[in-house]
């Protein structure tokens, strides 16, 4: 395993359980975070390209985001990776690795346009 691969896991496993039941495989490789951290982490950089899209298509400032709505907004996007955790964590429904990336896909994206704003000084 090269060093890259050996930093991207110790890293992950400083955040997710990387449990292989609960983990993406690709090639038979599993991946350094489990299904729901994949979908958080791919919604952050869609989030992110969405912001920097439009803010490109655009040419100007985007309308600022601000942090009455920003925390709205993430709150709204948590609801389906909240709900999938807690009916996980209770024993009442515990769906698929894929389920569960794409219920984690809205606060993965929501937490990338914030990281954004902030980033570009859009949130006021």
């Amino acid at each position: 395993m090269n060093l890259l691969l050996v930093f991207l896991y110790a890293a992950g496993s400083v955040v997710c359980h990387q449990r292989p039941e609960r983990s993406f495989f690709w090639d038979g490789v599993q991946f350094p975070v489990c299904a729901r951290c994949t979908g958080l982490y791919l919604g952050g950089v869609a989030g992110l390209l969405v912001w920097w899209g439009v803010r490109w298509a655009r040419r100007t400032r985007v309308v600022p985001l601000s942090p009455p709505k920003a925390l709205r907004a993430l709150v709204i996007a948590a609801i389906p990776t909240a709900i999938s955790w807690t009916s996980g964590a209770l024993g009442l429904w515990d769906g698929a690795n894929l389920t569960r990336a794409l219920l984690a896909l809205p606060l993965g994206m929501a937490v990338g346009v914030v990281v954004a704003a902030v980033g570009t000084k859009d949130l006021r």
